[in-house]
């Protein structure tokens, strides 16, 4: 009988289809999102850690040979830049938000602060479309990482942790994307991209 297997799974094949129904899924139940990629190696300074275009500092750094030239003055830096004039890139997503359920409140000495948290869900071919239909050069070749910001349900949610999902039947081969979001009352996500 012997141990080699028999099975002839072709998770490149299957993935296409199985894409196409996480895509068409999305389409009819999912929601339109405005999604704002950071551009992490412009925001740090290499060597103090520090952010390289801080406000005090009169936006970019001109000491840095990594410092970038926008034209606001802010300590982030993200593509699309709407602080510059780029529209923002729409992307097709399925989100699990209830505010009741999701919500955690805490009283401090400080105040009150609140803490709700979301799952987003995207297919792969509703990002690759969504780069591709916007024309944004710097979002060429990225996917979704941790630091990004997400405009949907009239909120501004911090991506906290993101990883491909959907994988077809026991393979390497993905079909979408998983986020998990947060959105606080305290250092709220729209600081980072308000001019």
């Amino acid at each position: 009988m012997g141990c080699k297997g028999r099975g002839n799974i072709y998770g490149a094949q299957d993935a296409e289809y199985l894409a196409a129904q996480d895509a068409e899924r999305i389409e009819l139940s999912g929601t339109t999102a405005e999604y704002y990629s950071l551009n992490r190696g412009k925001n740090v300074d290499a060597l103090y850690g520090e952010p390289d275009n801080d406000p005090l500092y009169g936006g970019t750094n001109p000491r840095s040979p990594r410092g970038t030239p926008q034209t606001h003055k802010m300590s982030w830096n993200f593509c699309p830049d709407i602080a510059s004039g780029d529209s923002p890139l729409n992307v097709l997503c399925a989100v699990e938000y209830v505010e009741a359920d999701n919500r955690t409140p805490s009283v401090r000495s400080e105040g009150k602060v609140v803490e709700y948290d979301a799952i987003m869900s995207m297919s792969k071919t509703h990002w690759v479309c969504a780069i591709a239909e916007s024309g944004l050069v710097c979002m060429n070749n990225r996917v979704p990482k941790e630091g990004d910001v997400v405009y949907v349900f009239g909120e501004w949610w911090d991506v906290v942790r993101v990883g491909a999902s959907g994988n077809v039947l026991g393979t390497p081969v993905t079909i979408g994307y998983r986020f998990e979001l947060k959105r606080r009352s305290q250092f709220v996500p729209e600081r980072k991209l308000e001019a």
